[in-house]
């Protein structure tokens, strides 16, 4: 197990999204979509939505990929049915990102 800024291997990220007023339970819906989707996506290998339990209009979004080539490449697609742009029409502003490097633990799987 290695720790550190290596970008070549395994990526996490969690990724906050406030949505309009009052359409928290839309956004986390779409997004639910497009957990569908990358289902069966090359690399990403977790892709959770949770909607905030005291901010009913905020959404996170915890993801695990192989590489970030995985990720950018199933993030650039049409995200199965449900394209970017109808996540962003619901957004207030830009989606907040956290990059992380997964070191291990139950539910990740094995390198």
């Amino acid at each position: 197990m290695t720790a550190g800024g290596d970008r070549g291997g395994r990526i996490g990220r969690y990724v906050r999204m406030v949505a309009q007023p009052g359409k928290g339970s839309v956004l986390a819906g779409l997004l639910l979509r497009v957990a569908e989707g990358l289902r069966e996506s090359p690399g990403c290998e977790l892709y959770v939505v949770n909607l905030s339990a005291d901010e009913r209009d905020t959404v996170w979004v915890t993801e695990i990929w192989a590489d970030e080539e995985s990720s950018d490449r199933a993030l650039s697609s049409d995200l199965g049915e449900v394209g970017i742009g109808e996540v962003m029409q619901l957004l207030t502003g830009p989606p907040e990102l956290v990059d992380l490097t997964p070191l291990g633990g139950p539910g990740l799987p094995g390198p």
